[in-house]
């Protein structure tokens, strides 16, 4: 037996034993008083905000095994059945970690154990499709739009368990050396990525293995930076160099082939014909993403986005297409394939914009798109929304619109952020001008370490007040209190007995951030105040 399929044999055994108390506790409970955090927040109720959680355990399959999946696991909701998908799997995950850290853990484990020996994992538990559709039978071998790299490495830096680390490294790993290796996947000219089916979003049946998509280009970027991360975590220095330079080389592939100069946007590449697909789709704006766009060209894509004749920005927004582009198509009903993806409204996408938004400073921005995003799914947690009016069509009751939904609210909007690797909580609530005369509050959010985080934010003209109380065992956690200043003016920060507090300004991208580090106290309060 070699040594791969020993060390795969290793990582099942590992995903069986570890833990099996937890293995063994066959539901989880999402939707309990004691579970779900308390929001007062204008236009959501806390029925509504309670709603998101029984969307995600309605999505819920506790009887385990399942196509391979022998912990619980999360389906799509509505009329999609009980297996697992890649990419539902792992959105799911951006929510309900919030709530059951453990449980978000052990869906990682279930990809562990599912991952095909060369690295692929597949689309759906099943993993069967129409071959008449491909070209040949190992063009059958698809995966999907590789989300879990992003997930992954977010339910990972939380964790306290160091195993789980180095078998999701593993997993990971080997997932991102599938989709660069050149024997189908990566054109060796371009070195971009090609892809088939739901590898992208629109997904495209006809153009196997000659077009190269943005979406997926630049989530293989996103595999390479965060499994360079996790090689540096763990000390494997040359793994860390090899995913770094990968990473690099990606983005220049992504800025060489897929930018079009006169429109001043980002399309799919045909690597046989050399020639770029004009169809002007939402996944233009995804090279905000780990700063992938160079600054000469963020300010033609940033006036694209926020020019409404596009992506109508101004009202319900973003449409998935351009509403210009000849594709462009209001879908209703149930899913019907693409056409859902050239026109209506998916978290999915607003959620990738809102990111990348941020990596590249205009939180002003991201915040405003968070907030509009949020009020379009509130109460109605479909599969995507109509933006016309705004209706929720697809599915009903659909878990990744449900998880995304309290994503954006708890990291964007409240701003909150965990991370073990780095021994941080961060508050740096994105507050869109909406809010403005607004108080905002989330109390018992549950976090990874057990404790629980109070949270309060009075948004005014020139002053932002941050309340937070962490209550359970001893915090030893840094927390970081931090704010944009988006379009406002500068800030200076004083606590409310007015006593002056050293405030450190980090310049990223666009945006001025300023920030206040209180140790490891596990309350506080300060207020930061235009000059």
């Amino acid at each position: 037996m070699n040594k791969s399929k020993l060390l795969q044999l290793w990582l099942i055994l590992l995903c069986f034993l570890f833990p099996l108390a937890v293995r063994a506790q066959q539901s989880i409970i999402i939707n309990g008083n004691n579970v779900v955090p308390k929001i007062e927040f204008p236009g959501i109720s806390q029925a509504d905000f309670q709603d998101a959680f029984n969307v995600l355990n309605e999505c819920l399959v506790a009887k385990v095994p399942v196509d391979g999946f022998i912990y619980p696991f999360m389906s799509p909701g509505g009329a999609y059945g009980k297996t697992w998908w890649q990419l539902d799997g792992s959105l799911t995950l951006s929510g309900s970690k919030w709530v059951n850290q453990g449980f978000a853990e052990n869906v990682l484990r279930n990809f562990v154990i599912v991952q095909k020996p060369d690295g692929r994992i597949p689309l759906y538990g099943p993993d069967m499709y129409n071959l008449d559709m491909f070209d040949t039978a190992d063009s059958f071998k698809c995966s999907s739009l590789p989300k879990l790299f992003e997930v992954a490495y977010d339910v990972v830096r939380r964790t306290n368990d160091t195993a789980l680390v180095r078998i999701t490294y593993t997993c990971l790993k080997k997932y991102l050396d599938w989709w660069l290796s050149y024997s189908f996947r990566r054109d060796k000219l371009s070195g971009l990525i090609t892809g088939l089916f739901e590898e992208s979003l629109p997904s495209d049946e006809t153009h196997c293995f000659v077009k190269a998509p943005v979406d997926l280009n630049v989530e293989v970027a996103i595999g390479c930076a965060n499994v360079a991360k996790l090689a540096d975590k763990l000390g494997f220095s040359a793994d860390y160099k090899k995913y770094s330079s990968l990473e690099k080389a990606l983005k220049n592939s992504i800025n060489n082939y897929m930018w079009d100069n006169t429109t001043g946007a980002y399309y799919a590449y045909f690597v046989k014909e050399k020639k770029l697909e004009k169809r002007l789709v939402c996944y233009t704006f995804d090279p905000f993403k780990l700063c992938i766009a160079p600054q000469n060209r963020i300010q033609k894509m940033v006036q694209m986005l926020v020019n409404n004749k596009y992506f109508n920005w101004n009202n319900n927004a973003i449409t998935s297409a351009a509403k210009t582009d000849k594709v462009y198509n209001e879908s209703v009903g149930t899913y019907n394939g693409s056409p859902a993806w050239e026109g209506d409204i998916w978290s999915l996408r607003n959620e990738t914009v809102i990111q990348g938004l941020e990596d590249i400073g205009r939180y002003d921005l991201s915040s405003h798109l968070a907030l509009k995003t949020v009020k379009l799914f509130n109460a109605k947690y479909a599969e995507f929304i109509k933006p016309s009016d705004g209706s929720g069509q697809g599915q009903p009751r659909y878990g990744w619109s449900a998880s995304q939904y309290i994503q954006i609210i708890i990291e964007k909007i409240f701003g909150v952020d965990y991370n073990k690797f780095t021994g941080t909580i961060t508050i740096m609530p994105g507050l869109d001008e909406g809010l403005i005369g607004k108080d905002i509050s989330l109390d018992s959010l549950l976090l990874p370490n057990g404790n629980r985080l109070n949270l309060s934010i009075s948004d005014r003209p020139k002053r932002v007040s941050v309340k937070y109380n962490i209550t359970g065992e001893g915090n030893n956690m840094n927390i970081v209190l931090a704010l944009p200043a988006n379009n406002r003016n500068a800030y200076t920060a004083v606590d409310f007995k007015n006593d002056t507090l050293k405030l450190k300004k980090i310049i990223k991208g666009a945006a001025k951030i300023y920030q206040f580090s209180n140790g490891t106290k596990p309350n506080g309060e300060i207020s930061f105040i235009n000059k």
